[in-house]
């Protein structure tokens, strides 16, 4: 599935007003790259019904991709406060992951899972924007304008159309003040896992070869982040979205026996694919922040 169907506008709205679920599947498989399950249903068919650039999305599989705006991000930055809010509906959503055994590491040691709720996707500008909004809590410092103004550069929120990158220079403590705050955790290093890889021990969520672009790793050329969601063909097992590359996500599980440090599975944009497996994983102290470090929460 390509972001860019290149079909023209007439053709969308023939289908949305055929009203039929053959047409609307037709919709999904030519347009939609995002999750979906039948909840989605209304939320999915307001926003094909509003022009977000459906039609002029670049196709963001060809090295380098350059900046990359998409219909969820052309959404968030919408003046209308339903689209916005649809969108960030679209960005919440969770997948239930059975419980099972999962092989952690090059090992392949076997560990127990119990059952958990996941992000399909990292924890993007937008849902993190809406938090500090909610709680007060400081931005990211690259949304200051300088050291001594604590007034947000919207040229980092979703207002100019990041909304739905992953958020980044985030501590472990500031995800988890986010996590707390949506009723929710930090995955485990092996939930974590677990979600990349499911049931077997493939190096990546898709299986053990790299055939073409599907997640965002130095290789892709974009030098920065890209939306999540964006990579279709690169989704794990179960469902989630950007489990490499993008940006490193914290984990609850510590590294040291004192607590100081964090685990950080993934790798990112920044790294190549060497770095960004299903088995990739680092450590940082848990008041860290930089540009590669992202999350997303668990429950």
């Amino acid at each position: 599935m390509l972001l860019n169907p290149s079909k023209p506008k007439a053709s969308r709205i023939s289908l949305l007003q055929d009203g039929s679920q053959e047409a609307f599947k037709k919709l999904l498989d030519n347009y939609w790259s995002w999750y979906y399950e039948d909840a989605f249903y209304e939320a999915v068919k307001l926003l094909l019904n509003t022009d977000l650039e459906w039609e002029n999305v670049p196709q963001i599989t060809t090295p380098p991709v350059g900046e990359v705006v998409s219909p969820i991000g052309h959404a968030l930055a919408h003046p209308e406060e339903e689209i916005r809010n649809t969108a960030l509906q679209i960005l919440n959503a969770r997948i239930r992951i059975p419980k099972g055994t999962v092989l952690i590491g090059e090992e392949c040691t076997p560990i127990q899972v119990n059952e958990f709720e996941i992000s399909v996707y990292p924890i993007t500008n937008a849902q993190y924007y809406q938090f500090i909004q909610e709680i007060g809590h400081k931005p990211p410092k690259h949304w200051l304008k300088d050291t001594q103004d604590d007034n947000l550069d919207l040229d980092y929120t979703c207002y100019n159309l990041k909304g739905d990158h992953p958020v980044i220079w985030i501590s472990c403590e500031d995800a988890e003040l986010y996590a707390n705050h949506v009723n929710g955790r930090l995955p485990t290093f092996q939930e974590w896992q677990y979600c990349a890889r499911g049931f077997d021990d493939r190096l990546f969520p898709w299986g053990n070869e790299i055939d073409k672009p599907r997640c965002n790793t130095a290789e892709l050329g974009a030098e920065d982040t890209t939306p999540v969601g964006s990579f279709y063909d690169g989704i794990s097992p179960f469902g989630c979205y950007d489990m490499i590359g993008n940006v490193w996500e914290w984990t609850e599980t510590d590294y040291d026996d004192e607590g100081k440090f964090r685990v950080a599975c993934g790798g990112s944009w920044y790294y190549n694919h060497d770095y960004s497996t299903c088995t990739s994983y680092d450590f940082f102290s848990k008041d860290y922040s930089e540009f590669v470090l992202g999350f997303r929460i668990a429950v």
